[in-house]
């Protein structure tokens, strides 16, 4: 089973969350079982304020690079989470941390910090 800990500003909120593996579900999804500020975006990765950092805690189970989709890899770049070099890349280092979307992001059987 993997966890999930959701870390907000002023970075001295903390939640929990426990997944069952059999659940895979967007962190957004996830999130919206605890009171977090990430209820007010779109939810369908157009508007890019869901975005997040992802660390995996267990650096060896964690892909060396990631491929995001073009559509994700546009609104973080608009966001002014990824650079010219990371948006053109065919996929993008996952360490130390990782820009995603939250409504985009499905979490399995891992355990990761996200940070507000």
């Amino acid at each position: 089973m993997g966890s999930v800990t959701l870390i907000a500003p002023p970075f001295d909120v903390e939640r929990v969350i426990h997944i069952d593996a059999s659940r895979a579900a967007t962190l957004l999804a996830l999130a919206r079982d605890v009171p977090w500020f990430l209820h007010k975006t779109c939810g369908q990765g157009r508007c890019g304020a869901c975005a997040v950092k992802v660390v995996f805690r267990d650096r060896s189970r964690a892909p060396e690079r990631v491929v995001l989709s073009p559509d994700e890899k546009t609104i973080l770049y608009r966001a002014g989470k990824l650079t010219d070099a990371e948006l053109r890349a065919l996929d993008i280092p996952a360490s130390p941390a990782l820009w995603r979307l939250a409504c985009q992001y499905v979490v399995e059987d891992e355990d990761i910090l996200v940070f507000a």
